[in-house]
């Protein structure tokens, strides 16, 4: 079935089950007189998962996720800000930021009666369920949708919570970009595509200002904040014209961002032509460009992963990427306890990060085999220098080879993580009338609940881990 499909006959409908809320103050309705000023961050990155998230998505590792994900009065919680956020305030967009944590998000208002969705209640319930199929399975190969965070209601109105991408828009690179950054955004884009056509569906309405840039760092690093056609009621019979019209419109963004040139319905054309005048006519981005156009399958996928030029390209930033965080690994040796903590806050505080890091991981694990030999570990470094300890840092437990938690433990900043902020929400989490309680760290990761009762037991010289314990244990490693 479809992402999009949600044939349970015997589910209640979405309709029958709506919340009755009353929230006094809706997103659109806050004061444009006057500004609200962005207050200071209270947590160490815009990627933080807050507080008030736990409680509606969690990983689905031990536990069923929850599908609740509708909340009561976005005032209580958000306060909007009005000014320029990066890219334009359009689709009914909103800039917002958390009452508490002083988090920075995006709000997209659905008006219930909005006449241009056929099915509201189908297209909402798509987005409630089946976000999870993308938070929870499409990220793990593609981290680049910005998927909806949090959904709240009032009578007129649905409003989806999504990260805000501080880099702005994808079209403001336009004729900025050398093509090597240009194709490797594209390599983005299409691990997304991918994910989203595996699952029998597809965008429709994809162009340039579909994807926005991360954060404002110099990684070109995109996410699709676009991902509402994705959950529109569609014609499944049109599935594969659509994705190849998804595949044509990802030639045409790479064109755009090389040349700054407007799309029209003529550009297609004209680049099918291959003017001889065109002094990019045999660059190897416009050979890409023509392939994309004159798809007749999906098998480009494929292709790529043949095409020694592009894997070339790909590599190389991927390589730069895992080298920024592994070259100056200085790790105090940590026991069980501890690394289950440090992956649990991780999860919570910098999921992005983290799922970049699995792709690292994914990407060079090449016989699938949920380990990285030291030969794979090199190639994901991209070099080869000081690679043997580099290896016996990262493979903690010295059985030669490095499993998921151990790469993600290892890349963990812990200097950003370890502060009383952080270490407070993460007890919360995990406790249970004021103590650890182990099978709470099931609910965010794969650990063996035993081995951290036993060294609690024997650390503490009881199976009971307080507050105070627990952050004296953590600050150790700093």
């Amino acid at each position: 079935m479809g992402l999009c499909q949600s044939n349970r006959n015997s589910r209640k409908s979405f309709a029958a089950k709506k919340l009755h809320t009353q929230s006094d103050t809706n997103i659109q309705s806050k004061s444009k007189g006057k500004e609200t000023p962005i207050r200071p961050k209270t947590q160490p990155t815009l990627n933080t998962i807050v507080k008030d998230h736990f409680s509606t998505i969690k990983t689905p590792i031990a536990i069923g996720t929850s599908k609740r994900m509708f909340k009561e009065a976005l005032a209580k919680t958000y306060s909007v800000l009005n000014q320029d956020f990066g890219y334009p305030n359009n689709d009914n967009i909103g800039l917002i930021q958390h009452n508490v944590t002083g988090q920075v998000r995006t709000a997209k208002t659905i008006l219930k009666e909005d006449e241009s969705i056929n099915d509201m209640d189908q297209y909402i319930n798509n987005i409630r369920e089946n976000n999870l199929v993308i938070l929870f399975i499409l990220q793990k190969s593609s981290p680049h949708f910005n998927n909806a965070i949090e959904l709240f209601q009032d009578f007129k109105c649905y409003y989806v919570i999504q990260q805000y991408c501080s880099g702005g828009k994808l079209n403001n690179l336009c004729g900025k970009i050398e093509e090597d950054n240009a194709i490797y955004i594209i390599s983005q884009i299409l691990d997304t595509l991918k994910e989203i056509h595996n699952l029998n569906n597809y965008h429709g309405n994809l162009s340039i200002q579909s994807f926005a840039l991360q954060d404002q760092s110099n990684n070109h690093y995109v996410k699709l904040i676009d991902i509402y056609p994705v959950f529109q009621v569609k014609d499944k019979q049109d599935v594969q014209r659509n994705q190849l019209n998804d595949m044509k419109a990802v030639g045409l963004i790479l064109f755009q961002l090389l040349t700054n040139k407007q799309i029209t319905k003529q550009t297609t054309e004209m680049i099918l032509k291959k003017p001889k005048d065109l002094s990019y006519r045999n660059s190897f981005w416009f050979l890409l460009v023509i392939q994309f156009l004159e798809l007749k399958n999906l098998s480009i996928y494929d292709n790529l992963q043949q095409n020694s030029n592009y894997q070339k390209i790909i590599k190389k930033y991927q390589s730069q990427y895992a080298e920024s965080i592994f070259s100056k690994i200085q790790v105090k040796k940590a026991s069980y306890l501890q690394q289950q903590i440090i992956l649990v806050m991780n999860k919570m505080f910098f999921q992005e990060r983290q799922n970049q890091i699995q792709r690292v991981f994914l990407k060079n694990d090449t016989n699938h085999n949920g380990t990285l030999q030291k030969e794979e570990l090199k190639n994901a470094l991209g070099y080869e220098e000081d690679i043997d300890e580099i290896f016996d840092q990262i493979d903690i437990d010295g059985n030669g080879k490095i499993d998921m938690n151990e790469f993600i433990f290892t890349s963990c900043d812990r200097a950003a993580l370890l502060n009383e902020f952080n270490l407070n929400i993460a007890f919360y989490e995990l406790q249970r009338k004021g103590f650890v309680v182990t099978s709470q760290f099931s609910k965010y990761i794969s650990c063996d609940e035993d081995k951290i009762e036993n060294e609690i037991a024997s650390k503490f010289n009881q199976k009971k881990l307080n507050k105070q314990d627990f952050i004296k244990l953590m600050m150790e490693l700093l």
